[in-house]
C-alpha cells in the first residue's frame, strides 16, 4: 500500500502528466469557441450552422478518438514492461487500421453533406451555410485520425508537453486563419462560415506534417520504420487490438450519435436553443478541459502500473483519482458560475437568448461534476485495465435507455423550457455513476494486458 509519504512524487507526476494535456484540451476547446465567437457577429444562423457541424464532425472525431484511445491503452502497457519494439508495432498498426476507416467516412461526409444537416434544422440558411462548412472540414478528418492517433502514443510513454507544443502553434495558426478568412483581406474575399471551415483544414495540414516530421527524429521512441508496418502482418498484436478497439469504436460512435441527438433535439426546439447549445459545448469543453487533464494522467499512471504488476499502487491511485477529480470540478463549476454575469454579456446574443443561456450555463456549472466522475472511473481507469465491453454496455444503455427518452419526453411531450430539457441529459450520468462505482469495486479491470503477449527473447 502506498504510505502517505509517497503522495507528493505521485502529486507531482499527476501533474507533470496532467498540466500539459490540460492546457492543450483548453486550447482545442477554445478554438471551438473561437469559431463560434468569430462567426457570431453573422447572426444566430451563422452560429447554428457552425454549431451544428462541429457536432457532426464531433461523431467521426469521436471515432478517431477510439483509435486513439485503443492505441494509448496498449502503448502505455507495453511501455511500463519496457517493450520498444511493441510500441512502434502498435502505433504502426493504429496508423494502418486509422487509415482505412477515415478514407470512406470523409466520402460520406462530403457527397451527404446537406441531407446530414437536414437532421438537425429545417432552416434553409443554416441548411446552406453547414453543408459548405461539413464538405470543407471533411478534408481534414483523415489527417486528424493521424493527429489523434500519435497523440495518444506521446501521452501513453509519459511525453504530454510534446503534443501541447504542436497544438498550440497549431491553434494560433488556426486563430490566425480564422479571422482572416471568416473576415476577409490581403486580397481574399470575406468567406464567412467557409472561411472557418478552411482554416481548420490548412491548420491540420501543417499539424501532422509537423507532428510526423518530429516524431521520425532518431532519438524518438516512436521513429516509424517500413519493417514496423510490415509487421502489422505476422507480428499477433491485431488481435489483441481488435479485442479492445472495437468495443472502443462501438461506444464511441454511439455515444457520439446519441450527443449528436442531444444536438438535433435541441436544433427542432428552433434556432434560438440550437446557438445556445453551440455555445454552450465549447464552454463545456473549456470547463471540463482541466479534468480531461487528469483523466489523462490517470488512464497513463494506471496503465504503466498495471503493465508494471504494480496492483497495490493501483488500487491506491484509483481512489485518489476518483476522490479529488469530481469535488475539483464542482469547486471550478462552483467559481465559473459566480463569474457568469461578467463574461456571459460578452457574447453576441439578444436579451432572450442570453436569458436562457444563463439558466442552461447554471445546470452545467452545478451538474457536470459528476460527468467528470464518469469520465475518471471510465476513460481512467476501467480501459486502462481493457474493461472495454463494460463501458460499452454502461454508455449505451445509460444512453439510449435513460437520457435521450428523458430529454426526449421533456422537450416534446411535456414541453418544457430548453435549461430544464439541458439537464435532463444529467440522468444518464446518475446511472452511469451508480454503476462504474460497483465495477471498479469489483476489481476485474486490474489485468496485466503486456503479460499476455511474452516474447522469446528480450527485445
Amino acid at each position: 500500500m502506498t504510505s502517505a509519504l509517497s503522495r507528493r512524487p505521485l502529486l507531482k507526476e499527476v501533474m507533470t502528466l496532467a498540466i500539459p494535456v490540460a492546457i492543450q484540451s483548453a486550447l482545442v476547446a477554445g478554438l471551438g469557441m473561437a469559431d463560434v465567437l468569430m462567426v457570431s457577429g453573422l447572426g444566430e444562423t451563422a452560429v447554428g450552422a457552425v454549431g451544428l457541424g462541429s457536432k457532426l464532425n464531433f461523431v467521426v472525431i469521436l471515432m478517431m478518438a477510439a483509435m486513439g484511445t485503443s492505441c494509448s491503452v496498449l502503448v502505455a502497457q507495453y511501455f511500463g514492461a519496457g517493450r520498444l519494439q511493441r510500441v512502434r508495432e502498435i502505433l504502426a498498426l493504429c496508423l494502418l487500421v486509422g487509415t482505412v476507416l477515415m478514407l470512406p467516412i470523409t466520402g460520406l461526409m462530403i457527397w451527404q453533406a446537406s441531407a446530414l444537416m437536414a437532421l438537425g434544422t429545417d432552416n434553409s440558411q443554416v441548411m446552406d451555410q453547414g453543408t459548405r462548412y461539413l464538405v470543407i472540414t471533411a478534408f481534414s478528418l483523415w489527417l486528424t485520425q493521424l493527429v489523434i492517433i500519435y497523440e495518444g502514443a506521446l501521452r501513453a510513454i509519459g511525453n504530454t508537453r510534446v503534443p501541447l507544443y504542436y497544438a498550440a502553434v497549431t491553434i494560433g495558426l488556426n486563430v490566425i486563419l480564422n479571422y482572416w478568412l471568416i473576415n476577409g483581406g490581403l486580397g481574399v474575399p470575406a468567406l464567412g462560415v467557409a472561411g472557418a471551415a478552411l482554416a481548420t483544414v490548412l491548420a491540420r495540414i501543417f499539424q501532422i506534417s509537423w507532428m510526423f516530421w518530429g516524431q521520425q527524429r532518431p532519438h524518438s521512441p516512436l521513429r516509424l520504420q517500413r519493417a514496423d508496418f510490415t509487421a502489422v502482418w505476422w507480428n499477433g498484436l491485431f488481435p489483441q487490438f481488435w479485442r479492445i478497439s472495437w468495443p472502443l469504436v462501438l461506444n464511441f460512435t454511439l455515444w457520439a450519435m446519441g450527443s449528436l441527438s442531444y444536438h438535433l433535439i435541441a436544433g427542432n426546439m428552433g434556432t434560438r436553443p440550437l446557438a445556445v447549445m453551440s455555445l454552450l459545448a465549447p464552454v463545456e469543453g473549456i470547463y471540463h478541459s482541466l479534468f480531461f487533464g487528469v483523466t489523462n494522467a490517470c488512464a497513463i499512471m494506471v496503465g504503466q502500473r498495471l503493465g508494471r504488476g504494480d496492483f497495490a499502487e493501483t488500487r491506491y491511485l484509483v481512489r485518489q483519482f476518483l476522490l479529488w477529480s469530481p469535488a475539483g470540478s464542482l469547486v471550478l463549476g462552483v467559481i465559473l458560475l459566480s463569474l457568469s454575469p461578467w463574461f456571459l454579456p460578452l457574447m453576441n446574443l439578444d436579451v432572450e437568448t442570453l436569458t436562457m443561456m444563463q439558466w442552461a450555463f447554471a445546470v452545467m456549472c452545478l451538474g457536470f461534476w459528476i460527468k467528470v466522475f464518469n469520465m475518471t472511473a471510465i476513460q481512467g481507469v476501467l480501459r486502462s485495465g481493457g474493461d472495454s465491453k463494460f463501458c460499452l454496455y454502461l454508455d449505451m444503455g445509460a444512453l439510449w435507455l435513460v437520457g435521450l427518452p428523458l430529454t426526449l419526453a421533456a422537450a416534446f411531450w411535456w414541453q418544457w423550457a430548453f435549461p430544464v430539457v439541458y439537464a435532463m441529459i444529467l440522468g444518464e450520468e446518475v446511472v452511469k455513476a451508480g454503476a462504474n462505482l460497483w465495477r471498479i469495486r469489483q476489481y476485474k479491470w486490474l489485468q496485466n494486458l503486456a503479460a499476455e503477449d511474452r516474447p522469446a527473447a528480450v527485445e
